[in-house]
């Protein structure tokens, strides 16, 4: 659902009508409404997942206004979300006026079911030659119709035809950036956001895509300040809620980013992603019994449709594994893998050696991590995760050797994310003379990691600190300017 959308149904004028529809349909009164209104009111509630609800207004908009071209729409498209196509077709061509543009944008929505995009643009292009008012809003619409459904060569074609016939046009512009997002031109999405909100720095949707797209670039800090400048607009803003989640659950502030999507779990029970980045927030806050509950309850609201279904199943697999259910977490990894058929990413093959660690089952665990570093496309980065496994499963020994294997391999400047970790497994080890020499350097390696790893053992420190300290622990004394 596009985010107007959303704010639509949030607006104070549609909820007071469904106030008083609702009001009506608990008296058993038959409301006048409006076919828009009626239809709308249907949207909100298949929106919702009352489907009943919907089937009632709907049908009383039909009652009141059988010629009326949008309950016919939408009885169209719900042929359609159940994959009836030729019903929805046949709904279509049945509407009396077939020269309204909702017409129009549901024929081509059909195509578009039927991965026909090019008799869509076409439909699109007939249609448009012929409209004389609001063409902005047309073509607004049209592009945005194509990027719901992924086409982004024809989004970007409309969106660029927007652009050009209205410069002026924040919509555009904002569209534009959209588009730019979808196909992972991050910098060039930024880039457009920030002029826009540079003419409006009230844009709430602008800062929201500008904090998205941040996020995908790893901008973890700015998205945040983003998503600080949507909520001071708007303080229950649910994207901005959402990107705020996200941000404070990647700088390492799980607790802040658990709260956050309980708040908008209350407003939203429906959501599967919302129960699945919880569970991420659990997990990492060694909290597996409610994480387990949390990737559950993603499942059921997913019901095998979700686009996140493949990261879920993963999620599930290793929360099942930290709690030891290692039938559960091996049945998990399956649905995993046939959610992702027929390409089964190098992933699948490192969750399953590192559930298999974590479980005793050492000899399957290597075939498992053996697989994995054969169909990495990164083996750097692939050797690091499974030495990574092995530490977090306290074989410290085999994790040092394959991340000093790893440095051999691939150098210091590749490999320097090893070096924390590194620095960690010779501390358990109780090797100090690695353990310092590591410790050294991975401040300048990896901050982040080093201070995750090592803040429990030195607390209330500074990470650049740390070598110091220990240095200090093991011979009394700090170290000298060369040591």
């Amino acid at each position: 659902m596009r985010e107007d959308d959303w704010q639509y149904f949030h607006d104070p004028e549609f909820v007071q009508l469904l106030k008083e529809y609702e009001e009506a349909q608990d008296q058993g009164r038959r409301l006048y409404l409006d076919a828009d209104e009626l239809t709308d009111i249907a949207e909100y509630y298949m929106l919702n997942h009352e489907e009943k609800k919907a089937d009632a207004a709907i049908r009383l908009a039909t009652e009141l206004h059988p010629e009326s071209v949008d309950p016919q729409v939408f009885l169209a498209r719900q042929q359609m979300f159940h994959d009836n196509i030729d019903e929805a077709f046949r709904i279509c061509d049945a509407i009396v006026d077939q020269q309204d543009q909702e017409v129009a944008f549901l024929k081509a929505e059909l195509y578009l079911r039927q991965d026909k995009a090019n008799e869509a643009s076409q439909l699109f292009h007939d249609t448009f030659k012929n409209i004389t008012e609001e063409r902005d809003l047309f073509l607004y619409d049209a592009a945005g119709l194509f990027l719901d459904y992924a086409q982004w060569e024809q989004a970007k074609e409309w969106a660029e035809l927007l652009v050009r016939q209205f410069p002026d046009s924040q919509k555009g512009q904002y569209l534009m950036a959209d588009v730019h997002f979808s196909m992972g031109e991050n910098e060039q999405a930024i880039e457009t956001l920030n002029k826009l909100l540079d003419r409006n720095p009230y844009h709430t949707e602008a800062w929201n895509l500008l904090a998205e797209a941040q996020l995908a670039n790893e901008q973890y800090q700015e998205a945040l300040e983003s998503t600080e400048y949507v909520l001071a607009i708007q303080s229950d803003n649910r994207q901005a809620l959402i990107n705020k989640a996200h941000s404070l659950f990647h700088l390492d502030q799980p607790e802040e980013a658990h709260n956050i999507y309980r708040q908008l779990i209350q407003t939203d029970s429906h959501d599967e992603t919302l129960y699945y980045f919880d569970s991420l927030c659990l997990s990492n806050l060694e909290r597996f019994e409610e994480a387990a509950e949390a990737i559950r309850q993603a499942e059921v609201e997913a019901r095998d449709m979700s686009v996140e279904q493949f990261n879920i199943y993963l999620q599930k697999a290793y929360v099942e594994s930290k709690l030891h259910n290692l039938d559960n977490a091996i049945s998990a990894l399956k649905q995993a893998r046939d959610a992702q058929t027929p390409d089964v990413p190098f992933e699948f093959h490192l969750l399953l050696g590192q559930i298999y660690l974590e479980n005793g089952e050492d000899e399957e665990a290597e075939e498992a991590f053996v697989q994995a570093f054969s169909e990495s496309k990164d083996q750097c980065k692939t050797l690091l995760l499974i030495g990574i496994a092995f530490g977090e499963t306290m074989h410290y020994e085999q994790s040092a050797q394959i991340l000093k294997a790893l440095l051999d391999n691939f150098g210091t400047d590749e490999g320097h994310e090893a070096i924390p970790y590194l620095a960690y497994c010779h501390y358990q080890l109780q090797n100090h003379n690695e353990f310092l020499h590591y410790l050294r350097l991975a401040t300048a390696a990896n901050r982040e990691t080093t201070q995750y790893l090592f803040s429990p053992v030195y607390p209330n420190i500074q990470p650049e600190e740390y070598y110091n300290y220990a240095f200090h622990a093991l011979y009394g004394r700090f170290p000298e300017k060369d040591e």
